[in-house]
């Protein structure tokens, strides 16, 4: 949970959704060829509508072209069959399949010729529905549409659901497929027109992927309706210019956002690693006790990372230039106070020896005891910085750690009576290569440590394990708990949650530092934690094997 809500919140996440936002884009552009193929077949049925009512008023103004008497050769009911059967079909032969019903006049032919364009075809029908002129055919370019519309229509196809949610329907769709309702709606258009009802009717084709487009208007003859002019168009050409648009965009936009989605999550994966680089860096200069043990290379972008990493570095060198005082500084005191501590003790000495009151005295013994108390700190302080100059130049030796730590624990025995010790071992021997001495000095300081802060009669226990490739070496006391930030800079220089004011010996808190040092000088770890049961305080020392 916790990896997965920081990567929510990562850089490579954040550039991964502007992606998504971009790859919207293309639906914005889907949506444009959509409205513009509207806009086409809205701009085409007024075309045919226009021309509709210019052949209607030409034919009109020419009342001898359209007689109003014609002699039937068949029913009317016959020829508006064959009229229904033909004319919803763009076959180019249709004139030849209307038999009786198609009745041409060479004149009206030559009016509907010089309207006519290319994918359309014009009728005029009179009040018997007899056929007086016919001209154009809807199959022009119907190969060069189908080819163009295989892929279009089968990515719509696949993408219906989406198309169907954001955009309007399909004109195709306002007549239903089913050939006998078609029928009855062209019908219905050509009687309204005879009717003196203009109209307009979108069809589909027998093909299915196009539309046709209709428009039918009456012939006037004075007060009279003489018959009906219907001009047919196919959708083929706007469906072209749509397909084309649909595939150059998705061609284009496709090729386009991939290389940005692409260029994206690499620019985002690049800064993602240097930021982990940076913080990596950063978490290895500073060990868990606060040392600066390493550096951070400094970048040499002029980006915000770059100017970051400078800027860390710099706060790094910084540190470490203040963590090196305040570790010499007890060394440097130590040496400072040797000399005015010197001279102190010497007047001391020659007052003894000269003529003063015997009251006098316990002045003298006062301040004889504040410089012995004042030396004794002075070494303690100067011990720290002879223990790394004497750990940098010492050679480790294999020695039996576990018959160092038991040694030691008779020797506090002896030193310690008031106290009690006790040594839990879960091995004969343990081999381990180092300094002796040192291991013999930090287990010193813990032990003090125990002593210090132990109830009165209480049990110190020191236990020696193996564990794996680890020599473990811990140290336990029953008495007062540690809060967490004591814990955390116990093993610092200069530290100490003595309280001095009740308490002889005055401590600077460099015995666990000196501690640490030993610790790292045999490349193991120490840390303390309060007891389980909350009735102590726990050392633990791991040495590698």
């Amino acid at each position: 949970m916790t990896k997965m809500r920081r990567f929510l919140f990562s850089i490579r996440a954040q550039l991964f959704l502007v992606s998504l936002v971009l790859l919207s884009i293309p639906l914005i552009g889907f949506r444009f060829v959509m409205d513009m193929q509207m806009y086409l077949r809205t701009g085409q049925q007024q075309v045919l509508v226009s021309a509709a009512r210019l052949l209607s008023a030409t034919l009109s103004d020419r009342p001898q072209l359209i007689p109003r008497e014609l002699a039937a050769q068949n029913s009317e009911e016959e020829e508006r069959r064959r009229l229904v059967a033909l004319f919803g079909s763009s076959d180019p032969v249709t004139a030849s399949s209307l038999g009786a019903a198609y009745q041409p006049s060479e004149d009206i032919e030559k009016i509907l010729a010089v309207v006519a364009k290319n994918a359309s075809r014009i009728w005029v029908v009179d009040s018997h529905l007899r056929v007086r002129g016919l001209t154009g055919n809807l199959n022009t370019g119907e190969g060069q549409a189908t080819i163009t519309s295989e892929m279009p229509t089968a990515f719509r196809r696949m993408m219906r659901p989406l198309i169907n949610a954001f955009f309007p329907a399909d004109p195709t769709q306002a007549v239903t497929d089913d050939p006998v309702l078609t029928e009855r709606a062209v019908m219905s258009q050509v009687d309204r027109a005879l009717n003196g009802e203009p109209t307009q009717l979108w069809r589909n084709a027998k093909d299915a992927r196009t539309a046709l487009l209709s428009a039918a208007q009456p012939i006037w003859v004075g007060d009279e309706i003489v018959g009906a002019v219907v001009v047919e168009e196919s959708t083929r050409g706007t469906q072209a210019i749509t397909v084309a648009a649909l595939e150059s965009l998705l061609t284009t936009s496709s090729i386009v956002f991939l290389v940005g989605c692409l260029a994206l999550v690499l620019f985002a994966w690049r800064l993602a690693v240097r930021v982990e680089r940076l913080r990596l860096d950063a978490d290895r200069a500073i060990d868990a006790h606060g040392r600066i043990t390493g550096a951070i290379s400094g970048s040499t972008a002029q980006d915000e990372i770059g100017a970051l990493a400078r800027t860390l570095e710099d706060v790094l060198q910084r540190l470490a230039r203040y963590n090196t005082y305040l570790e010499q500084i007890a060394a440097r005191l130590a040496h400072e106070l040797r000399t005015p501590v010197a001279v102190v003790r010497s007047s001391l000495d020659n007052l003894r020896h000269a003529e003063i009151a015997p009251a006098d005295h316990v002045y003298i013994e006062r301040a004889d005891e504040g410089v012995r108390r004042l030396s004794l700190l002075i070494a303690r302080m100067s011990e720290a910085s002879q223990l790394e100059g004497m750990l940098h130049g010492s050679e480790k030796e294999t020695f039996d750690l576990l018959a160092v730590v038991s040694g030691c624990i008779d020797g506090y025995r002896a030193a310690y009576p008031s106290n009690q010790f006790e040594l839990i071992r879960s091995a004969n021997g343990i081999q381990f290569n180092g300094l002796p001495d040192t291991i013999a000095q930090l287990l010193d300081k813990l032990i003090q440590n125990a002593i210090d802060f132990s109830i009165p009669g209480s049990s110190i226990v020191t236990s020696v394990s193996l564990d794996a490739k680890q020599a473990i070496l811990t140290v336990e006391n029953r008495g007062a708990l540690m809060s967490a930030e004591v814990l955390s800079t116990l093993f610092t220089s200069m530290v100490s949650v003595r309280d001095n004011s009740t308490n002889q010996r005055s401590h600077l808190g460099l015995g666990l530092y000196i501690a640490r040092l030993i610790t790292d000088f045999h490349g193991g770890s120490i840390n303390a934690t309060n007891l389980r049961d909350g009735t102590g305080v726990r050392f633990e020392l791991r040495l590698p094997i």
